[in-house]
């Protein structure tokens, strides 16, 4: 069995910290829409994104993380790898524009994308028409949907609230998800986002919740593949993607790549543009990929889409999938540990899964 109360200690300072240590909210231009007109009139060749002020210190948890003492077991590994990620994303967000600090710290963490995904994301765009959806769907009905979507699955305790951020977000840690209240929706948006912000994201988490280390709510270290791979393989399965989703998940690997080659905003939303993206396409993909000065994870998406409908052949095992935010790798461990009774199987499932 498990040493599960050694880690304990552990696992309750990864929860504290990651309720503060939040990438994703810190990293968010708050003057994208001043920095996006001066770009796109010619007045500016790289823009200069400012944040939000921190809202905690990120020396405490540094100091809180380093002194804590982990085993040496394959628990603890994980547990180490996972401490790991949060001082470089901590590191991050009190690095926000130094691009040597940022590009590596999240090279570290998600890896740069391969050369056969580029050639994949390369080869998606050039084959597939740039075709928009028309976005008529408010932000309300968007948030509506989703927290009716939590009921429905049992998740009474997660709420959805509208935000300036202009991404829908799951905060785990915290058990809820962000709409933008300014964005537009396409009417495919309500059943497909369902799918992927609950039905993937929430569920799995919620089942992190149930187990008795709630890393596996924040996710495992390496997990984000598996997490989004597993969204985009049940928005086809359920016939809620499209087209236009593919190109953006495609074109956000090829942001992802300029970063990684050492082109600057200008020569990445130029390389965008030569696939038929439009301004605001382009702009979109170039700030997410140079935000912070270089936070580079959005190939993540495509790489574990491939990766899932490979295990979707090869092995299938979805229940064991939703047992937390856990990867495709971690499986072999996570399957004993349900065996000899330290974790849980899966308690909330989406309907189609069940």
């Amino acid at each position: 069995m498990a040493d599960i109360q050694a880690l304990k200690l552990l696992d309750e300072a990864l929860i504290d910290s990651a309720k503060k240590v939040k990438p994703l909210y810190y990293i968010e231009p708050v003057n994208e829409k001043e920095e996006k007109e001066e770009f796109l009139a010619g007045s500016i060749q790289n823009p200069r994104f400012s944040y939000r002020d921190l809202e905690y210190d990120p020396r405490e948890i540094e100091q809180r993380l380093e002194s804590i003492e982990i085993p040496d077991d394959e628990l603890g590994t994980i547990f180490e790898r996972k401490k790991r990620d949060i001082l470089l994303e901590n590191r991050i967000i009190a690095n926000r524009g130094d691009e040597d600090i940022v590009r590596e710290a999240t090279i570290m963490i998600y890896g740069p994308p391969s050369e056969q995904l580029v050639e994949y994301a390369d080869k998606l765009l050039r084959e597939t028409p740039n075709i928009e959806a028309e976005k008529r769907v408010s932000s309300e009905l968007i948030r509506n949907a989703l927290q009716e979507a939590l009921f429905e699955n049992g998740l009474a305790d997660w709420h959805v609230e509208l935000s300036d951020k202009r991404l829908t977000t799951v905060y785990a840690a915290e058990k809820k998800i962000t709409v933008c209240k300014e964005r537009k929706f396409a009417e495919i948006d309500i059943e497909r986002l369902k799918v992927h912000e609950v039905g993937v994201h929430a569920l799995r988490a919620a089942n992190g919740y149930e187990q008795p280390l709630k890393i596996f709510a924040l996710g495992l270290p390496g997990y984000l593949s598996t997490e989004e791979g597993l969204a985009l393989y049940f928005e086809e399965m359920t016939n809620n993607t499209s087209k236009e989703m593919m190109r953006d998940y495609a074109a956000r690997v090829i942001a992802v790549d300029s970063v990684c080659q050492g082109l600057n905003f200008k020569q990445t939303f130029d390389r965008l543009k030569s696939y038929d993206l439009t301004n605001d396409q382009a702009w979109s993909l170039a700030v997410r990929a140079h935000r912070a000065g270089g936070y580079i994870k959005d190939h993540v998406y495509l790489d574990g889409y491939g990766k899932v409908k490979e295990f979707a052949v090869i092995d299938g095992d979805f229940d064991t999938l939703y047992v937390g935010r856990i990867g495709i790798e971690h499986l072999p461990l996570v399957r004993r540990l349900v065996k000899e009774g330290t974790l849980k199987k899966a308690k909330y499932k989406p309907h189609f899964i069940r």
